[in-house]
């Protein structure tokens, strides 16, 4: 118990220094913080502040709470322990059982309602900043007091949770508490999988009135403003809710190319890989006749990579030509520089896996002279790379016919 007090009291420490390198920076900034609109910086802020300064009230309230359970049962707190991040209460007294069971199970109401709290004053704060920190504390509490904490407790031999669930000592409360648990629980992974607990950023104010603009265009039956919400939604961080809205797009308009294509998109989300989901979404868009030469160069490129991370060069060949030479309804040379050059990029890719260096070399040159025009030194850098891959396998393949004549 020392050692793991030690550790506790050491991860506390280092917390702690994070705590209030964070509060002088959200307080120097408070206005700022303040201001609309709730941008990704902001939203990556009140994600860090929900747990650095989140906690600490809350393991204060939890602490707390076990201490008035004592209390009020007769008992005395013998050692009331705060740590910042951690802590505990020692009980001094004779308890029943079902008094244990209760100074046990009010920590984790404490947490619980500090949350709750929380969330319900600053969800009257006209910034969205506030709004959101408020939001994702309160997610936090829910998280760590009804998954993290349980598990927490079940694997190591303290923890308040071992005595809610001692069903030797109070069978039917523990029984009732499990049942409970296992609704609660339920009711946050579905409110967490539906979006309730995000909001969406803007990089302006000026996007912000545009969305809610378009949100009200959306709520009035537009489907191009419906979709531009989704996407709105999905670049804004919303992303279980953007996913949510797409789903019912998509019930709704089954033969929307840019939803397919949004489909795709969003199905790589979370994934080192390109899915099957978004190789097959993006052909759904291109058959049903996607417009616009970033789209329909992006939906080759997301099927032209499935093919690349499968070693499938000529299958990837097959994509990304598609993507770079002109049909009846797209021009190339519409699409951005950027794309073009990574599309030069993944060709040359492609032509490597087949062992045709020399024109590995040609797309690879066109991708770097094209970030080049672009002054992009990371793409200059990362094609650089590429080159010096392709020379590598030129190598090694110039090489082995000797090898085959020694053998």
């Amino acid at each position: 118990m020392s050692l793991m007090t030690g550790l506790f009291n050491l991860l506390a420490l280092l917390y702690i220094g994070r705590a209030v390198q964070l509060a002088v920076q959200v307080a120097r900034n408070w206005n700022v913080v303040r201001q609309e609109p709730l941008t990704g910086e902001k939203q990556r802020l009140a994600e860090q502040a929900a747990f650095f300064l989140g906690v600490p009230p809350a393991v204060f309230v939890h602490e707390l709470a076990h201490a008035v359970a004592v209390l009020a049962f007769g008992g005395q707190v013998a050692e009331f322990g705060y740590r910042v991040f951690w802590g505990y209460v020692v009980p001094q007294g004779s308890f029943t059982a079902l008094e244990n069971w209760i100074i046990a199970l009010v920590g984790t109401l404490g947490s619980l309602g500090f949350g709750a709290l929380l969330w319900l004053v600053l969800r009257r704060q006209e910034s969205r900043t506030l709004q959101y920190f408020g939001l994702r504390a309160f997610r936090f509490q829910i998280y760590f007091s009804l998954l993290y904490y349980p598990i927490f407790s079940l694997f190591l031999p303290i923890g308040d949770w071992r005595m809610i669930y001692d069903f030797a000592a109070t069978p039917i409360l523990s029984g009732v508490t499990l049942i409970v648990h296992a609704l609660l629980l339920l009711l946050f992974w579905r409110a967490d999988r539906a979006g309730m607990f995000e909001m969406t950023a803007f990089d302006s104010a000026a996007g912000q009135a545009h969305f809610e603009a378009t949100q009200t265009a959306a709520d009035r039956g537009d489907p191009a403003a419906r979709l531009q919400v989704i996407i709105d939604l999905w670049r804004g961080g919303a992303r279980k809710e953007a996913r949510r809205a797409l789903d019912a797009f998509l019930a709704d308009y089954p033969q929307s190319a840019d939803g397919h294509l949004q489909l795709a998109i969003q199905a790589t989300e979370g994934s080192p890989t390109i899915r099957k989901e978004t190789y097959q979404a993006a052909g759904k868009a291109l058959s049903l006749g996607l417009s616009g030469a970033d789209r329909v160069a992006l939906a080759y490129q997301l099927r032209g990579l499935y093919h690349l991370q499968r070693g499938e060069g000529a299958a990837a060949e097959t994509e990304l030509m598609a993507a770079l030479m002109p049909a009846a309804h797209y021009d190339p040379d519409q699409t951005p520089p950027a794309r073009r050059a990574e599309l030069h990029h993944l060709l040359s890719q492609a032509y490597r896996r087949q062992g045709r260096y020399e024109a590995a070399y040609a797309e690879i040159d066109r991708a770097l002279a094209l970030a080049g025009e672009l002054g992009m030194a990371g793409l200059a850098q990362k094609y650089g790379d590429e080159r010096e891959l392709i020379d590598k396998h030129a190598g090694r393949t110039a090489r082995q016919p000797e090898r085959n004549a020694a053998d």
